[in-house]
């Protein structure tokens, strides 16, 4: 992955810059511009079950920056949303029988049953009372949950996307932000995936065609700036 530019404030913004990357298409977009205030930070499956489940044990690494972050976060006014899958009981909104999605999430067992102890995310991220809590039942963040409802109540336009996997549940959820008119940041040292290889191949994937990468600790300084 090539080098993130300086991540930026100005005039009540932070400006996170495309990185340089050799052989970009022309149209590929500019500086992101986003405004704290209309900005939600989306945790996404930072959840026991994951964490302490192999092969996804490598989410455990995102627990740290992302709950250093999130005071930064909630005093400069972004919205934290934690976004969290869980199913019914007989998982009949987990998918068709037989489908991908469906094989995808039978192998969860009932660990993911809501209610379950193991879809409770680690104790350094407990939801805050400002804290938005929602459901989801596929990969992507958007389909079938109300995260997009909640987000226009409040008129977010742009996302922060944190958790795991990088590959799937982050990228998913970020493609869908796309179609539904969102920008999107993604904290590189606050997603993982199951190697290594998946994580940088989906950030240089997203920071080609759909959003912004960047460090959570370059994001926090640009904040102080605008606080200054």
């Amino acid at each position: 992955m090539p080098e993130a530019r300086q991540v930026t404030a100005e005039d009540g913004q932070v400006v996170v810059p495309l990185r340089a990357v050799a052989g970009r298409p022309p149209g590929m977009g500019h500086a992101l511009r986003l405004v704290p205030r209309r900005t939600a930070i989306v945790i996404i499956d930072v959840q026991r079950y994951f964490l302490d489940t192999p092969p996804f044990a490598a989410m455990r690494e995102t627990v740290r920056p992302i709950a250093n972050f999130l005071p930064a976060a909630r005093e400069a006014g972004i919205t934290v949303v934690h976004l969290r899958t869980e199913f019914l009981p007989d998982l009949v909104d987990a998918g068709r029988l037989g489908s991908r999605t469906r094989q995808m999430m039978d192998g969860t067992g009932a660990a993911l049953v809501r209610g379950a102890p193991l879809t409770d995310g680690p104790a350094e991220l407990a939801p805050a009372e400002s804290d938005i809590v929602v459901t989801k039942t596929r990969f992507s963040g958007f389909w079938g949950s109300r995260l997009n409802d909640v987000l226009r109540a409040r008129n977010i336009d742009s996302l922060i996307l944190t958790g795991g996997t990088t590959t799937v549940c982050v990228e998913s959820t970020l493609r869908d932000a796309v179609f539904l008119e969102y920008n999107g940041v993604v904290f590189s040292d606050c997603a993982r995936d199951i190697t290594p290889e998946l994580h940088e191949a989906a950030l240089e994937r997203i920071d080609l065609f759909f959003g912004w990468v960047c460090d959570s600790a370059e994001f926090s300084a640009a904040l102080r700036m605008d606080a200054q």
